[in-house]
């Protein structure tokens, strides 16, 4: 079989529905795409994929990247009697970017297509032409004429729905596509796994797929704890500016200027990560000549409760630039992945007994 190349496996995974709560499929392409590069794979009651390959020296530094499987979604929560089906977000689609769009729901019975309707625009006055409703007044169509109707079709409260949207080649070798968060993260790290697997490295690597991070982090909070492991990558993707209505004041990264090394993630405070694991990435980006961008990201990542594992695992995230977050066309350039990719590929392929991600000038 010929070998995949890294826009190959993005392309595939990204057609998998695995919205935050509902990861099975993905966890399911994820440990068959990353088997032939590991010596081991298995999954955990919480939901994350473990895949390990071991080094050659067991006094390296052991090292996880961590990807998450999940993507954003909505979740049924309710289904009028007249066949309307009302919904809730699963992580955080941006409001604007969901009326009118085309949807699938995950059901028993298979993929049920439907609409996020509107109020016709010729009955729609000024105010309401340029409100955005919230997600509570919204409704799905998915054709039915009742609450039974579109029971008999396996719609039902609970069941998860993501956007139906194709992906798009665009000009410049650019990808526009649904779930560029996390699939673009997922597919380096199995091209990672690929590329190591040729020669072994001194470094134990845990190649981690993560369930529920964008619902709070909460596959990662676990994923660590029975590892033995010494420092973690997060392997994400994060938001990009440059674009007509974003401000470089408010997003410092670019498209297509490589992947982003982050100092620190900003929310409602600016948490530092890990400066050793840190400084290892981007000291393996410069000495190689890779393309990458340096800052501080907006949004989080698995790094931030990666680091919280047992007594501080030292993490940092190693991310793919993004536009328009959270809408069903994010576009990304799969250069900066490849970029990713061979920083990691290089970084890992150096460490050795030496390696230390204590902090301070000196080990304590």
């Amino acid at each position: 079989m010929a070998k995949e190349s890294y826009l190959d496996i993005f392309l595939r995974l990204v057609k998998i529905q695995a919205p935050s709560g509902f990861e099975e499929p993905m966890m399911d392409a994820y440990s068959e795409a990353i088997r032939p590069f590991v010596d081991e794979v298995h999954g955990t009651p919480r939901g994350n994929v473990i895949a390990i390959r071991k080094g050659t020296n067991p006094e390296a530094p052991k090292v996880a990247l961590a990807a998450h499987l999940d993507q954003i979604g909505f979740i049924i929560f309710n289904i009028d009697p007249t066949g309307f089906v009302r919904f809730r977000k699963l992580g955080g689609p941006t409001t604007r970017a969901i009326m009118g769009q085309q949807i699938q729901i995950l059901t028993e019975k298979g993929l049920v297509q439907g609409v996020v309707g509107q109020k016709p625009g010729h009955i729609t006055t000024p105010a309401e032409a340029h409100t955005i409703p919230p997600i509570e007044d919204m409704y799905i169509d998915v054709g039915a004429a009742s609450r039974e109707e579109a029971a008999a079709m396996g719609v039902r409260v609970g069941l998860p729905i993501t956007y139906s949207a194709p992906s798009l080649r665009l000009a410049n070798g650019l990808i526009a596509s649904p779930s560029v968060d996390d699939r673009a993260g997922v597919a380096a790290v199995v091209k990672v796994a690929e590329a190591l697997s040729k020669s072994r490295p001194r470094a134990t690597v845990y190649y981690i797929g993560t369930v529920e991070e964008e619902i709070g982090l909460r596959g990662a909070e676990t994923a660590l704890h029975d590892l033995d492991v010494d420092m973690a990558v997060a392997v994400d993707t994060f938001p990009a500016g440059f674009q007509p209505d974003v401000n470089m004041r408010d997003l410092l990264y670019e498209v297509g200027k490589g992947p982003g090394l982050h100092v620190g993630e900003i929310q409602e405070r600016v948490r530092i990560q890990s400066r050793q694991v840190h400084t290892w990435l981007r000291t393996t980006a410069e000495k190689t000549g890779i393309p990458h961008q340096v800052g501080v990201m907006s949004g989080g990542t698995d790094a931030m409760t990666m680091m919280q594992t047992r007594g501080g695992i030292p993490s940092a995230t190693i991310g793919i630039p993004r536009r328009y977050s959270h809408s069903p066309i994010e576009v990304f350039d799969p250069r900066d992945a490849e970029n990713l990719i061979s920083i990691l590929v290089s970084a890992i392929g150096d460490l050795d007994p030496g390696f230390t991600t204590v902090r301070g000038a000196r080990k304590i």
